[in-house]
């Protein structure tokens, strides 16, 4: 960097952005260093070590908006950089909600999203772990006589902030991740199945025996897959599933879709577009989350933000421009890398978890799908349709029986949500969507 303390970059950049015209100037500097193993067969099959360190710089010249970004922080060119950004905002069309967020931060406690011994960890970790990860996979069932690969990483990064009217802001994370594809064999048939886990503090990381005991199961529960005949029936989607779907759901409550009409939710705000078992929060200062910081890409501070209370739709997620937009508070949703401008993303995004249990809604159901696995895309968040591929195990009963595969679940989102008829306890937070197993009372299944 020159000899220059990030906090000496942004300040140079800030201020002469200032006295060269702009109105308001940020400035953001990312550092971020990735190691990653993958083995196979207890072999080293790739080892990655790299690192991404580069300034976005944001002007504001009469409600005109700039943005430009470099990795070369030497000063002449942060300097020419400041000097191209202020010319880029005089070519753009002003709007009104073209400024930046005036919102001060206040002292917050230690969220506890930096690990020391996340950081100081080598390749020659990683590489062990992810080897004991694939030989509990193995120990776990004897059809699991191959692997994808199993892998383990880590990430350490630093982003610095600063605006007109935000001093100086820093904060470090770490992020580890454990996980394996097992292989299971019968015969001639073969099925993968995987399981992963991120966490912020490495004691937090699920242990290679349990990850990899859980990614064999699933491989050999798939085996002896076979569709069903299309029918009409309760589905359940276990946790990960759950997550996938939810993640699917996030374009729909993102403001800047809800401004273009481009989010089956639009006109919706307090009135029940859920079951009131469906609870879904953006927490952004979720202790060790992974998708915790004390503040967004502009600057403005995470909270905890209700989206659905019991059913009914509160709020969409915003960035400070998206807030005026609609007149109401920012929600600290901004979400950004160095080379990107700011835009509505979410933090830590989750289906509060319920009272039932995933083997209480199994026994339960009488005859139903449960969903481990789904496959492509399947959301339409503008039309409200959704129709995907999954695989999983289908309930007779309340048992779970045969491995079920190559079929399609179908419906439209607004009864699927008002339709979930049991939550589950199983939340973790192995990603920063997450969500507990549900039920939806009933779904088109498209098999033969």
């Amino acid at each position: 960097m020159a000899n220059l303390t990030p906090r000496e970059i942004l300040d140079r950049v800030r201020d002469l952005a200032q006295r060269s015209g702009a109105a308001e100037a940020e400035a953001y500097l990312e550092i971020v260093n990735f190691t990653e193993a993958r083995v196979r067969q207890g072999e080293v099959e790739f080892l990655s070590q790299s690192a991404v360190q580069g300034l976005g710089v944001r002007v504001f010249v009469d409600r005109k908006v700039g943005f430009s970004y470099t990795t070369d922080l030497r000063p002449n060119v942060m300097d020419e950089l400041v000097r191209r950004t202020i010319a880029l905002a005089g070519q753009n069309a002003p709007r009104d909600e073209n400024r930046l967020p005036d919102e001060q931060l206040p002292a917050l406690p230690d969220l506890e999203i930096y690990d020391a011994a996340v950081a100081a960890m080598r390749p020659a970790d990683l590489i062990a772990l992810a080897r004991k990860t694939e030989d509990q996979a193995f120990a776990a069932d004897k059809r699991i006589q191959a692997t994808r690969h199993a892998h383990a990483g880590v990430a350490v990064g630093e982003v610095h902030f600063t605006n007109t009217f935000a001093p100086y802001q820093t904060y470090r994370t770490t992020t580890c991740s454990l996980g394996v594809t097992a292989i299971a064999t019968d015969g001639t048939v073969k099925r993968e199945g995987g399981f992963d886990d991120r966490r912020r503090i490495f004691l937090d990381l699920n242990t290679p025996e349990r990850i990899g005991r859980r990614a064999a199961e699933r491989a050999a529960a798939r085996l002896g897959g076979a569709t069903i005949a299309t029918t009409n029936a309760p589905v359940i989607f276990e946790a990960d599933a759950a997550a996938s779907f939810l993640a699917g759901l996030l374009p729909a409550l993102n403001a800047t879709n809800v401004i273009e009409q481009r989010s089956f939710l639009a006109g919706k705000p307090n009135r029940q577009v859920a079951s009131p078992l469906v609870t879904i929060v953006d927490d952004g200062l979720l202790r060790r989350g992974l998708g915790t910081h004390p503040f967004d890409g502009e600057g403005v501070q995470h909270r905890r933000t209700v989206v659905i209370e019991r059913g009914v739709l509160v709020k969409f997620l915003h960035t400070a421009t998206t807030a005026r937009r609609m007149n109401v508070r920012m929600t600290g949703n901004a979400v950004r890398s160095y080379d990107t401008l700011p835009a509505v993303g979410p933090t830590n995004f989750y289906l509060q978890a319920g009272a039932s249990t995933l083997d209480k809604m199994v026994s339960e159901t009488p005859r139903g799908l449960l969903v481990t696995e789904l496959a492509g895309f399947g959301i339409d968040t503008v039309s409200g349709e959704y129709s995907q591929q999954v695989a999983g195990r289908w309930i007779e009963k309340g048992v779970l029986g045969a491995s079920v595969e190559g079929v399609t679940v179908a419906g439209r989102l607004d009864e699927m949500l008002l339709g979930i008829d049991a939550v589950g306890k199983d939340l973790e937070y192995r990603s920063a969507i997450a969500s507990p197993s549900i039920r939806f009372r009933q779904l088109t299944i498209a098999g033969s």
